[in-house]
């Protein structure tokens, strides 16, 4: 007995012993021991453990794969009866996974879970603090346990997640709750800042799910029932989304449903077998795109139970479009193809058309997805092609724009290969364009990659009557748009009063365009040319050059400056600046000769300048809405020029101007004040004076006015109250103290004279369909004397006596009255019906004269024959 006591102690003795060892001795051969079931090369590190009330605490735990440390445990106290472990801190940086080799040995075999549920004592884990390397977002605490009532029960808490869910006794997995907030793509983040740096950040999104599963024997198997419920919300579109997925053994159904609308979106019934996962007759729509889609969706996964690479997946997926033209059906084919994620090589094809209002697009898009899933290359095969056509807008009908697609690639990088494109496209104010594009691609994004182009077209523009046609070519190498050549042009030009014949412009530098905001520019040169341009019918520039230069930041904001000159006019320097709606700018016609403005005075007027100084400057502007805006001023100085029936010199005046519409507004602020020195003409004219305003061409409302007028004739003076065109009352011709003399001098009359002085006033008319002046009279201002030639009286008295006694009577009359009332038809009858009274002064009795005269004359004819001897006489001054 003492013996079996003493062999008790002694193995009690060996037993303390050994705890004691083992436990001074545990962070040497713990991992030891734990390197035989942790995969390499992941360690297992401890710090000295310690007694603390009755726990054994570890200060720090930590597991580590080639110097990366995957998981740190801080300061863990374990309790036993009960089992309790609770622990400060745990860290876990996931990127270390990438460090530990995976096993090529068979696989175990399945775990029974029901096994170790039934196996696991009553426990309680407990850690404060759980922080994820790389999603920081979801650190929180965490308690895990298991209990009397349930095998095995779950929380955990952070600031973004939350997941209660437990294992009830019929070993039903429970997800009493499960609320997330989906982290935000930071590079997406970076571009919504990039593209509008105001822009509010986005709200984020959000996740709720519960669910019911009834857990499997074994790993190998999956759930024979479940159901699983999410809410989240779409946040772009404010919308309230709910799924469910439930299954029953080896089929289910997963639905997606409107929760506002209460619509069912996606409706997908499956099937499951050992090798199979098939969806069939799957439904889909979405009406809140500008139109309303649906469609079916069906697609099988073969070997889904086998690895990733021997996957095999086919599907098919349509959508269907009703629109003003009809309904149209858009289906995405996929050919059975295996999964491969280093070298994919998946079959597919995109074929129908989509309708949308008034456009349709047709769409043939045989393609495969080629290289590594995870950055995968769409190559479009041969006959691959994008076509639309319709009505885009009341005023743009798309005739048709053709995407051929064949043989470019697409990827991450961006687009590579042959890029085509042709439009035609009908204005309904501009008219019929044809324009193609033919380039080359190279990894090409916007400010990505390189993309090389040429480019032509012509275009039938009813607005302008002409023909257009453009060439040329250019690139786009990252973020830098450079237009090598340009020649465009067209075969003429009309647009209200002005025409050009033949006007090309073309590029005589670059255009480029920086697009990199850090170094934003925008800089080139062109050159527009013309043989003519003409100013209403007769008015022409001879051959024109224009020169501007571009510089700006983009072609949305550019300041120019440019020149433009004919042979003799100019240059007329202009500055412009575009702000992406409006061009404006301003002119400058540097003094000059006016007998460079030769050309702009039409023929039929027989006018020719001599001498003189032009100067001219203007303001103008161009917007869509207003079209073209210009205003300024011309003057003219000390000019010179031949007329037709005479010479004008010492003219003078400042034209203030304004063009919109084809509308010309001049003197809209100050009336134009016109001033000539002196006229030559059949009669002499001084002292010229008119101010004109008004609108051309005239309208009732904005008519053109002729006020102030006046001149010196004839020793008097001539005036004109207000000569208005169109014209609604005559206007008035008055005539103060004129030298009728000087009158019958010019007329070259030979059988009488008449001098003294009349006034008068004569009613004149532009657009009366019978008279020239109505109801105009004449009459003396003092005595007036009329004398008759002695040869022409003794002519009638010798032929008539009775007529030569009366006629003596006129020989040397005084007038003390006189009037003549005047009429000019508007064929230039003159008629006048005069009435004089007065005496012979040479007679001894001085007997009284009453006369009443009656003359009709074509003034016309008159005027042609008066003009013959002084037309001649200038026309040997200029020439000769």
């Amino acid at each position: 007995m003492k013996r079996a006591i003493k062999i008790l102690f002694f193995l009690l003795g060996v037993s303390v012993v050994l705890l004691i060892i083992l436990w001074s001795t545990l962070t040497r051969w713990a991992p030891i021991v734990a390197s035989h079931f942790l995969p390499p090369p992941v360690t297992l590190s401890l710090s000295e453990p310690q007694l603390v009330n009755h726990q054994i605490r570890f200060p720090s735990v930590g597991l580590s794969a080639n110097n990366c440390s995957l998981v740190t445990v801080t300061d863990a106290r374990i309790s036993f009866f009960p089992i309790r472990a609770k622990i400060d801190g745990l860290d876990v940086n996931a990127e270390c996974l990438d460090s530990i080799k995976t096993s090529e040995e068979s696989p175990s075999s399945p775990i029974n879970i029901t096994e170790i549920l039934d196996a696991l004592p009553q426990f309680s884990l407990v850690i404060d603090k759980i922080t994820l390397h790389s999603w920081e977002q979801y650190q929180g605490s965490l308690w895990l346990r298991s209990t009397a009532d349930s095998p095995l029960m779950l929380d955990y808490q952070g600031e973004n997640v939350r997941v209660s869910s437990f294992v009830n006794s019929q070993n039903q997995l429970i997800v009493q709750q499960f609320s997330a907030t989906l982290p935000q793509s930071t590079l997406a983040l970076e571009e919504l800042q990039t593209l509008d740096q105001r822009k509010p950040q986005e709200e984020p999104q959000h996740i709720e799910l519960t669910a019911q599963l009834a857990l499997p024997l074994t790993t190998a198997q999956l759930p024979e029932t479940g159901d699983i419920e999410a809410q989240f919300k779409l946040i772009e579109l404010n919308k309230r989304l709910n799924t469910k997925l439930h299954w029953q053994r080896d089929q289910g159904l997963l639905t997606v449903t409107d929760l506002e609308q209460q619509k069912e979106l996606f409706h997908l019934p499956w099937q499951v077998s050992s090798s199979q996962v098939i969806v069939t007759d799957g439904q889909w729509r979405w009406d809140d795109a500008q139109v309303p889609l649906h469609g079916g969706i069906a697609f099988q996964i073969d070997n889904w139970n086998q690895a990733l690479s021997e996957f095999v997946v086919s599907g098919r997926l349509n959508m269907l479009t009703d629109a003003k033209k009809g309904k149209a059906n858009l289906v995405l084919t996929l050919e059975p193809s295996r999964i491969n994620l280093l070298d994919a090589n998946i079959d597919f094809r995109l074929n129908g058309q989509v309708k949308y209002d008034d456009m349709v697009l047709d769409i043939n898009l045989p393609a495969k997805i080629a290289g590594q899933l995870v950055s995968p290359t769409v190559v479009f095969m041969p006959g691959s092609l994008m076509r639309a056509y319709g009505q885009v807008s009341p005023t743009i009908l798309l005739r048709e724009i053709r995407l051929p697609l064949a043989g470019t690639r697409l990827n991450a990088d961006g687009i590579s290969g042959r890029l085509q494109a042709i439009l035609k496209v009908k204005e309904q104010y501009w008219g019929d364009f044809d324009i193609h594009l033919d380039g080359s691609a190279n990894k090409f994004n916007i400010d990505k990659g390189k993309w090389f182009w040429n480019y032509w077209g012509n275009a039938q523009l009813p607005a302008l009557a002409a023909r257009w046609d453009v060439k040329g070519n250019g690139n786009w190498q990252d973020t830098q748009l450079t237009l090598n050549s340009l020649n465009t042009g067209f075969d003429q030009i009309k647009y209200g009063l002005l025409s050009m014949s033949a006007p090309r412009l073309k590029l005589t530098s670059p255009l480029v365009w920086q697009r990199d905001p850090a170094k934003a520019d925008f800089y080139g040169a062109l050159q527009l040319t013309s043989n003519r341009m003409l100013f209403g019918a007769d008015s022409y520039l001879p051959k024109i050059t224009a020169n501007a230069e571009l510089k700006g930041t983009s072609p949305a904001s550019f300041q120019l400056k440019g020149d433009l000159s004919t042979r003799q006019v100019g240059p007329i320097v202009i500055f412009g600046r575009w702000d992406g709606e409006r061009l404006r700018g301003e002119a400058r016609w540097p003094e000059q000769s006016v007998k460079a403005f030769q050309t702009l005075i039409p023929k039929d007027l027989n006018i020719e300048l001599r001498e003189g100084k032009l100067f001219s400057q203007a303001a103008f502007s161009m917007t869509p809405e207003n079209g073209f805006i210009a205003g300024g001023h011309w003057r003219v100085q000390n000019t010179s020029l031949w007329m037709k029936d005479g010479e004008l010199n010492g003219l003078d005046f400042v034209l203030p101007w304004k063009l919109h519409n084809s509308t010309w507004t001049l003197g809209e602020k100050s009336p134009v004040e016109l001033r000539i020195k002196h006229v030559s003409n059949l009669f002499e004219f001084t002292d010229i004076k008119a101010d004109l305003s008004g609108t051309y061409p005239p309208t009732e409302t904005h008519p053109i006015q002729l006020s102030n007028v006046g001149f010196k004739m004839l020793g008097g003076e001539i005036n004109l109250d207000l000569l208005r065109w169109p014209q609604n009352k005559p206007a008035t011709i008055s005539v103060h103290q004129v030298e009728l003399s000087e009158l019958f001098t010019k007329l070259k009359v030979s059988q009488f004279a008449v001098s003294g002085r009349v006034n008068g006033e004569l009613p004149f008319y532009l657009n009366n369909p019978d008279w020239i002046i109505k109801g105009g009279w004449m009459e003396n201002s003092g005595p007036l004397t009329l004398r008759l030639d002695t040869n022409f009286v003794e002519s009638i008295a010798k032929d008539n006596i009775s007529a030569g006694s009366a006629i003596g009577w006129l020989q040397y009359l005084e007038i003390q009255r006189s009037r003549t009332d005047v009429n000019v038809t508007n064929l230039g009858l003159l008629t006048m019906s005069t009435i004089l009274e007065g005496y012979n002064t040479k007679e001894a009795k001085k007997r009284e004269v009453h006369l009443n005269y009656h003359h009709e004359e074509n003034i016309f004819q008159l005027w042609r024959s008066l003009r013959f001897g002084t037309g001649l006489e200038e026309w040997l001054e200029k020439n000769i």
